[in-house]
């Protein structure tokens, strides 16, 4: 469509960024990070750590898809994307990250223990 720059309807053009914007570009932010992660440690774990890499790559892939025409419209302007969408979708990604790894739900409180040193006779 032709933009009315001064025209009746020029301010229904204007991109206005809102907090609205933050929650999916997380989401990317998050799915783009764990792909590149999930590939480092396959590489790095060997054969048998490439099966369930590629279920996590096609579940990462799939949402990535999904938020695609979120993200051509958030990046396909001519005034590019608001910094500071980016800076708090980083910002939150990088909390999520980190909470994730303190809190690490898918191992054992004997694992936790085993990793520490902390088992004593029980291991």
């Amino acid at each position: 469509k032709a933009s009315d720059e001064d025209g009746d309807f020029a301010e229904l053009y204007v991109f206005k960024w809102t907090s609205l914007l933050i929650p999916p570009t997380t989401v990317l932010v998050i799915n783009l990070v764990g792909m590149v992660a999930g590939i480092s440690y396959a590489i790095n774990s060997g054969y048998q750590s490439w099966g369930p890499l590629f279920g996590k790559l096609f579940f990462s892939i799939w949402v990535i898809l999904h938020l695609y025409p979120f993200l051509k419209g958030l990046m396909g302007r001519q005034n590019r994307t608001p910094t500071i969408v980016i800076v708090w979708s980083i910002l939150l990604a990088s909390i999520f990250s980190l909470l994730w790894v303190k809190i690490d739900p898918f191992i054992s409180p004997t694992q936790k223990a085993v990793a520490l040193g902390q088992c004593g006779v029980n291991c």
